[in-house]
Parts: structure tokens; C-alpha cells; sequence
């Protein structure tokens, strides 16, 4: 079973916050020792992101930044 895990926040808002981090990476280390974590890893902010569209069968990708908030895809 896989999971995504998504903590979401306003893009430019600094570093979170120690705690938060300290609890995420002593949650990545017991599921690497475990054998349960296949991979971990961040998004990339949206000004350096792909915007990836599909409609009526037809894929269009145009790069960020947006200017929209309703756009942003990752971030």
C-alpha cells in the first residue's frame, strides 16, 4: 500500500517549524528501518514547476510561475 502524504502551507512562508520537521524525519527513519518507506521527497516550488494539462485527450504543459493561486499545481 502507498501513501501521499501532502502538508500544505503558503509557498513563501520561511522554514516550518522545528518540531514539524524533527517529527517527519523520525517518522522517514522508523519506515526506512522498517522496510515500509519506499521514497520520500519534497516538491519544487511553483515558480520552478510544470503545469500539465489534460483535455479531451489532448496533454498541454506550460511552465510557472502562475499568477493565480487556482493554478499552482505543486508547490
Amino acid at each position: 500500500m502507498r501513501f501521499l502524504i501532502l502538508v500544505k502551507s503558503a509557498e513563501n512562508s520561511g522554514t516550518p517549524p522545528k518540531e514539524m520537521m524533527e517529527a517527519i524525519a523520525a517518522m522517514n527513519q522508523k519506515g526506512q528501518q522498517t522496510g515500509q518507506m519506499i521514497a520520500s521527497g519534497g516538491l519544487a516550488p511553483s515558480a520552478a514547476s510544470t503545469r500539465v494539462r489534460v483535455s479531451h485527450r489532448t496533454l498541454a504543459v506550460s511552465d510557472g510561475p502562475f499568477t493565480e493561486t487556482r493554478e499552482v499545481v505543486g508547490g
